[in-house]
């Protein structure tokens, strides 16, 4: 099908864009060793990203040292190199705002996405020297001391084989503290000159811990029933949009889904389960529409195959799993998570979402709607590269009218085309 349906503008909130194609938080891990700052490789990774009214959200930004993970277990940053970045140092936000101002002049918006990581962070960031000595808090903390457990099983997106470190369980008056680190991250995010933030309440990050009652065991305000275990949710969004003001905060969410043919979970992350999902992010989605948002971005949990070959892909062939919510949030939704350009069409044409975030296909492909505009072949990301320090699978990728060099490329139309093929030929 056409996708001319990405290329009709839209407004959301106060920003006017002129296409319907946003490049997706990503962790990259290439922030400064020394300051957790981005760098002058990620002022360009985001610049030559960049379009005139197209919207960017950053990958996870810290919101303190408590909130940031060390990601060794990933082999290539333990063998490069590389960190992830902060938001809450003079220094931080003097970097970012040399980010801002170079999508700013390419014609962009951009939104900071702000991170508690909760259990997920461990207690090595505390032997960084932007942390040691100092009184800041330390990981790992969550909502209950419920640890996460060493899996492989399918359905556990990171693939966490790794001991980690039993979390605390936040008491009250640090909940109101972890509050106020957020207020003072979005603080530093409009002196940075962002057009906006986004609350990271995803991917089995501390938001989740607080809404799964697979984590959450607390018997207080914040545990037990599902409008108790959303009040942390909703306590930091109405912070974070009396800061920011009205239209500037987005909120992203990954719902889990039960598979009604095996009862299995589905989109988990870091083990972060609830026994009634369904009830449980209904609840949530219809809360937001209490608040004035920028926007709301929903994962389809069809992120697996993280080994899979592009053109085979096993995410590109799952059906849309949110469409349910569509009919709950009255606001302006994105969708992230496996969208191919045609499927990305289809889902703005039949209204699932009103904008579609690509993630490895942006990554890959720094002028990406003018590539999908034009129906040219597309730049193929290199797993390998995901990770770590360097401009080496970063800022390295060619642009339409750049050699491509040793990057393969692909028509827009092989993407998941050999797995189609495959499934047809079974019996």
């Amino acid at each position: 099908m056409s996708t001319t349906h990405l290329f009709k503008p839209i407004t959301i909130g106060k920003i006017a864009l002129n296409h319907r194609m946003v490049l997706a938080p990503m962790t990259r891990i290439r922030a400064d060793e020394a300051t957790l700052a981005p760098t002058d490789l990620t002022t360009l990774y985001y610049a030559q990203r960049a379009s005139q009214g197209g919207l960017l959200i950053t990958e996870a930004v810290h919101i303190s040292p408590e909130a940031t993970p060390v990601w060794s277990i990933y082999p290539r940053v333990a063998d490069v190199g590389g960190h992830v970045p902060g938001i809450w140092t003079k220094a931080q936000v003097q970097a970012w705002k040399t980010v801002v101002d170079g999508v700013h002049a390419r014609g962009g918006r951009i939104f900071c996405q702000l991170l508690h990581t909760g259990r997920v962070a461990q207690p090595e960031i505390g032997k960084h020297p932007l942390v040691a000595g100092t009184d800041a808090p330390l990981p790992p903390v969550s909502s209950s001391a419920t640890e996460i457990k060493s899996s492989t099983e399918e359905g556990n997106q990171y693939n966490w084989d790794q001991g980690a470190t039993p979390p605390r369980a936040l008491p009250e008056s640090e909940i109101q503290r972890v509050i106020q680190d957020y207020a003072h991250a979005a603080r530093n995010a409009i002196e940075a000159g962002f057009d906006g933030i986004e609350l990271h309440a995803a991917h089995g990050y501390l938001v989740e811990q607080f809404l799964n009652n697979g984590v959450n065991q607390r018997t207080d305000c914040y545990g037990g029933s599902i409008e108790n275990r959303c009040r942390l949710l909703f306590e930091i969004i109405q912070t974070l949009t009396d800061v920011m003001g009205r239209d500037r905060v987005g909120v992203r969410l990954s719902p889990t889904h039960i598979d009604p043919n095996t009862g299995q979970s589905k989109q988990v992350y870091f083990g972060v389960r609830d026994s009634d999902p369904d009830a449980l992010y209904s609840a949530a989605v219809v809360g937001l529409n209490d608040y004035p948002l920028a926007y709301l971005m929903l994962t389809e949990p069809r992120v697996g195959g993280l080994n899979d070959k592009a053109e085979e892909e096993r995410a590109y062939q799952h059906p849309l799993s949110n469409r349910p919510y569509r009919d709950l949030y009255k606001g302006t939704l994105i969708g992230a998570g496996g969208f191919t350009p045609t499927t990305a069409a289809q889902a703005v044409q039949d209204g699932a979402y009103d904008l579609i975030a690509f993630g490895r296909w942006f990554l890959a492909n720094p002028d990406l709607p003018d590539r999908i505009r034009q129906n040219t072949p597309l730049n193929i990301y290199e797993r390998t590269t995901f990770y770590g320090a360097g401009a080496e699978g970063y800022t390295d990728y060619p642009t339409i009218s750049q050699p491509r060099g040793r990057f393969q490329q692909m028509n827009q139309t092989q993407i998941g085309a050999t797995l189609a093929t495959r499934k047809k030929r079974t019996p």
